[in-house]
């Protein structure tokens, strides 16, 4: 996809750790009133629910204009029941995506959103997945790495539980992740995308085809300053970091309200 100007707008805060000097990845999301960038960020929002190529040809064939059609089938809406809810866990797993591919340099495949039975429905499963090829051409080696991020999110509160929840149903991906894979290769095909679901096919198989994986567990809530250290609750087993898991903490003020502000230029 291409790189939505918002991406500006987070800032990396250094120094930050949670309770026994875990590391965090921190961001905030300094944004401003600024309708350009705004709009930009809705259109960015929109085309991980629909291609721009897909979306005349839908609205024609339902007989609604364009606007009317992104309305009724495509954007959840505030009013609607679970709508806001949705609007919260969809934006959020965007903007993890987003850091994912265009701060850290991943490859993440745009599929859960699309096509979705009903515009309010959350598909079950691994909450974001991307990846990376050691190698230019895209040749197996076992330093390539698969990424499994749970995304968790409180965007109309100031609380670090999502952080705490996150890190908890991370490590579902360990059991879920196989399945996943196989459906992000599935839905990609299925979406036109054959080079992409190649790419992502050759993580399958794991003891045929050694690469590394890589666990995010990703908070996200709408505190506008954050603790040098954040203090959880957490205890025994519960505080087990996996060597092989990285914590992400985004941050920012009002997001919910700058969720549904961004959202009600989706219909446009």
């Amino acid at each position: 996809m291409e790189k939505p100007q918002y991406i500006d707008w987070i800032v990396e805060e250094t120094g930050i750790v949670i309770k026994d000097d875990i590391p965090l990845k921190c961001y905030k999301i300094d944004y401003k009133d600024d309708e350009s960038i705004l709009d930009d960020w809705a259109l960015h929002i929109r085309r991980n629910y629909i291609e721009d190529t897909e979306l005349k040809e839908d609205a024609d064939d339902n007989a609604m204009t364009i606007e009317q059609y992104l309305y009724d089938y495509v954007i959840p809406q505030k009013g609607e029941e679970l709508g806001a809810t949705v609007r919260s866990a969809d934006i959020t797993e965007i903007l993890i995506s987003d850091l994912l591919e265009f701060v850290h340099q991943y490859s993440v495949p745009r599929y859960k959103l699309k096509n979705r039975s009903g515009k309010n429905n959350s598909q079950q499963g691994t909450d974001v997945i991307a990846y990376k090829y050691k190698n230019e051409d895209k040749t197996s080696n076992d330093k390539d790495e698969l990424v499994a991020a749970e995304v968790k999110a409180t965007l109309s509160n100031t609380e670090y539980t999502p952080i705490k929840n996150a890190i908890i149903d991370s490590r579902k991906d360990e059991h879920r992740l196989a399945r996943s894979v196989n459906y992000c290769r599935k839905r990609l095909k299925e979406l036109g995308k054959i080079e992409e679901a190649e790419e992502v096919k050759r993580f399958l198989f794991k003891p045929d085809n050694n690469y590394r994986i890589t666990y995010v567990a990703a908070g996200v809530s709408s505190r506008e300053n954050v603790d040098d250290a954040i203090e959880l609750d957490f205890s025994g087993e519960e505080l087990e970091i996996r060597k092989n898991e990285l914590i992400f903490y985004v941050h920012g003020k009002k997001l919910m309200e700058l969720a549904h502000n961004i959202y009600q230029r989706c219909c446009k």
